[in-house]
């Protein structure tokens, strides 16, 4: 005999399912958005095992005829009840009715009638007895029983069947993101009868039927999804089920809008793409609502958007639309959360796709996503339900980005003559402009508390005179000097952290001579190093990295040399004024130059080419033995004095530079321009042979070429002043001819070229400097003018030589 009846409804199955609400595996599309579908979180099936009333009916008729036996899936109540029913009975038959008395054996009535008392009551003692005893052994062969155990597999993507679980043991994966395709159970090791049923639901399937016993519910090979289960077996109205969930709850999170050009767009459910990715439309409405959730949870969803030119309009809720339409006004930002019972169990995550960033990361409940600040408009957004805690759907990095603004970046300094000056605002002006004063030092502070900014500091160094380059500095921290009078020459600026993948910091600098430099970025260098020139004034700001670029690209941000030079294999610009020395010397014969025009304007040769010569010579011994001094016929420092000149006269007259006109600033064009204005200041002058002096004298046409390259920063060494005055040296133009210059042919002659003419001979007689359109300023035949470049004194064109290439 069994040890047990059969009992259907003594245990009861709780069988969870646990599909995760985030798809198993992220398989991006060309966009790199997640796969759309999406499968919501899972359902807790019960099933109540009811006894067939057919069955019980059998199992109380088998009672009657045999109550020894005891079927062994009959309840601990029905077993008691068929017990009691069957005691019942034998007493029924040994004390029959009247009726039956009377009907089929009166004698039998008459017996029992004269038995004694005393032995109807011991025979119905022994009757109590024997139904105890049959009670207390059916409770004993029930606490015996061996109670059925349920176990299970699950077959896991790219794991296959795993191993067998039992008794609420987690079979599947959590946290791999791996889809569970298919599962197994059945029950072993008991003394009950009986199966375990169960079902699926598959992506793209739905419910399949039930399966019993071992078979396989589910799919395989065919990438469909489960998740995760948890099964297991409760004896009922024990009290020790384990807490039962929510139910599966279906797409119930639908969302619609409004796009550029294209109107309002269908609604899309949970995990889809709402908007346009890669057609630069803007969204302008958002409308999101919970359908179908009859039975599920309660509750509703809230959301609002920060709208172009409007900002945060106020919270809509289960389909009104947030936004605008017929506007042309774009979404920037939006936020989104759950009210009610479906936020005690989901969270909504949502992002963005934005413009130039395209999909920023996944926010929830609430927070917010998009930009404020860029102008930058909101192109699609995707939103899902996740059970409450879970991982979110992908990274959550950047969900929302706020533009920085002049107001967190600020920077000060300290200026000579003024000492520390007050913080300014990013873009603004620090130091002085005009005024000639050296910033000495400055300090850069970034506020990044506010939510949505970029994390990340700002770095900075100065390079000061006789330092060099010092080492970066933090935020707040003096890069330059104070109170040592030194000058910062050229700063470098660098971001760091998340900031530096959003921004680039922008800045320049007001350079002695060269104005405002164009600006630099992200750590290279503005200003000047190795020119001696002083940081008057600086400017720093932030710039998205997505915004154009346009307004900073104004030129060169740092000189370590000249703006413009000459390539090294011709005449180097050096902009430094020239001196000259050696203009003490004593005029013997031959000697040429505006000192010998001053002593022939004393002798009364001023008609006379200014050259030493017979004439003059004895014009100075004359005027030597009339005075008591050597009569030797050289004009020295003595005699000069004596014709009443000054000292300085002597020196300056035959060592002239003209003040130089250009600066490391100076560009080619400036440089021809100083050169042009230089010849123009002798403009009338007289012609005079070996003289190359200043405006207020005359000179010759290689003293006036001289003398501009002076001004222009080109030096034409050995050609000077001084050896121009010396014997032999009155054709410089030749050994001008041979600097290293650039030679063009005549058709290809510019503006501040210089013209060399020639003899009939070939041989180099003149230079002049060349104005374009075919004219020239020279100092010929008897003053220095303006004219074509060929005309009646000479039209023999040696060559052209270009000193600033």
């Amino acid at each position: 005999m069994r040890k047990m009846m059969k009992c259907a409804a003594a245990w009861v199955l709780a069988f969870a399912v646990a599909l995760t609400a985030v798809p198993v595996s992220y398989a991006e599309d060309s966009t790199g958005n997640p796969e759309a579908e999406y499968t919501v979180p899972y359902e807790a099936v019960e099933e109540e095992n009811a006894v067939d009333q057919e069955s019980q009916n059998d199992l109380a008729g088998q009672a009657q005829q045999n109550p020894d036996s005891v079927n062994e899936s009959t309840t601990e109540t029905e077993a008691d009840e068929t017990l009691g029913g069957a005691g019942e009975e034998d007493s029924q038959q040994q004390t029959p009715s009247e009726e039956e008395g009377q009907t089929e054996n009166p004698a039998a009535e008459s017996e029992e009638q004269t038995q004694p008392a005393e032995e109807a009551q011991a025979e119905a003692v022994q009757q109590q007895t024997e139904a105890d005893v049959q009670e207390k052994a059916a409770l004993e062969n029930e606490q015996e029983a061996v109670l059925p155990e349920l176990t299970y597999r699950t077959h896991v993507q790219d794991i296959g069947w795993q191993s067998w679980k039992k008794d609420g043991e987690m079979a599947g994966t959590s946290g791999l993101y791996k889809r569970l395709e298919a599962i197994e159970l059945k029950l072993s090791k008991s003394d009950y009868e009986g199966s375990i049923e169960y079902q699926t639901h598959v992506q793209n399937i739905g419910w399949q039927g039930w399966k019993r016993d071992g078979q396989l519910s589910g799919t395989q090979a065919r990438a469909l999804r489960l998740e995760a289960i948890e099964v297991k077996l409760v004896k009922k109205d024990e009290g020790t089920a384990p807490a039962v969930g929510y139910g599966f709850l279906k797409n119930v999170l639908y969302y619609s809008g409004h796009v550029q050009t294209l109107g309002n767009v269908k609604e899309v459910k949970s995990g889809s793409v709402l908007g346009t990715v890669g057609q630069y439309k803007r969204m302008e409405a958002l409308s999101v609502r919970l359908k179908g959730m009859d039975g599920y949870a309660s509750g509703n969803i809230r959301y609002q958007a920060h709208v172009q030119n409007i900002g945060w309009q106020g919270w809509k809720q289960n389909g009104s639309s947030a936004g605008t339409t017929g506007k042309a006004l774009r979404l920037e930002a939006v936020q989104i959360q759950l009210d009610g019972e479906i936020a005690q169990i989901y969270d909504v995550y949502y992002r963005v796709h934005v413009q130039n960033y395209g999909w920023l990361g996944w926010a929830k409940n609430g927070a917010v996503s998009g930009t404020s600040g860029f102008g930058y408009r909101m192109e699609a957004i995707q939103i899902q339900l996740v059970p409450k805690g879970w991982k979110a759907p992908g990274s959550t990095a950047h969900a929302y980005l706020k533009k920085y603004t002049n107001n967190e970046l600020t920077y000060s300094g300290h200026v000579q003559n003024v000492g520390n000056v007050a913080a300014v605002k990013g873009g603004a002006t620090l130091g002085t402009v005009g005024k000639g004063r050296r910033l000495e030092g400055f300090s850069i502070n970034l506020n990044d508390s506010a939510d949505g900014l970029a994390k990340g500091s700002i770095q900075y160094r100065a390079h000061v005179q006789d330092i060099g380059w010092q080492g970066w500095k933090q935020e707040g921290t003096l890069a330059g000097t104070t109170g040592q009078g030194k000058r910062m020459e050229a700063v470098q600026i660098r971001l760091t952290g998340e900031l530096a993948s959003y921004y680039h910091v922008y800045y320049r600098v007001h350079s002695q001579y060269f104005g405002w430099l164009g600006w630099a970025k992200d750590g290279e260098s503005a200003g000047t190093s190795s020119l001696s020139l002083r940081i008057e004034a600086i400017q720093i700001k932030l710039v998205p990295k997505k915004d154009s670029q346009s307004a900073y690209q104004t030129g060169k941000a740092y000189y370590n040399t000249y703006r413009y030079q000459n390539p090294k294999q011709y005449l180097q610009i050096r902009h430094v004024q020239k001196t000259l020395s050696g203009g003490g010397y004593n005029l013997s014969r031959g000697y040429m130059g505006l000192k010998v025009w001053y002593v022939q304007r004393k002798l009364g040769l001023s008609g006379r080419r200014a050259i030493m010569d017979s004439t003059t010579i004895n014009a100075v011994r004359n005027y030597q033995r009339r005075n008591g001094l050597s009569a030797t016929g050289v004009v020295d420092l003595a005699t000069w004095k004596k014709m009443g000149y000054s000292e300085s006269a002597w020196y300056h007259l035959g060592a002239y530079a003209s003040p130089l006109k250009t600066n490391p600033a100076s560009t080619r064009s400036d440089c021809i321009e100083a050169m042009i204005s230089t010849a123009y200041q002798y403009l009338g002058n007289p012609y005079i042979i070996g003289a190359s002096g200043d405006p207020n004298h005359g000179l010759d046409c290689s003293g006036l070429v001289m003398q501009a390259l002076y001004s222009a920063g080109i030096d034409p060494a050995p050609v000077s002043p001084i050896r121009h005055s010396r014997p032999g040296y009155e054709y410089e133009c030749r050994n001008l001819w041979n600097l290293p210059m650039k030679h063009v042919p005549y058709s290809q002659r510019q503006r501040g070229d210089l013209i060399f003419y020639k003899s009939a001979n070939g041989t180099i007689i003149h230079v002049a400097i060349y104005l374009g359109n075919n004219r020239v300023i020279e100092s010929w035949p008897n003053k220095v003018v303006v004219w074509p470049v060929q005309n009646s004194h000479r039209s023999l064109i040696a060559g052209v030589a270009r000193p600033f290439v």
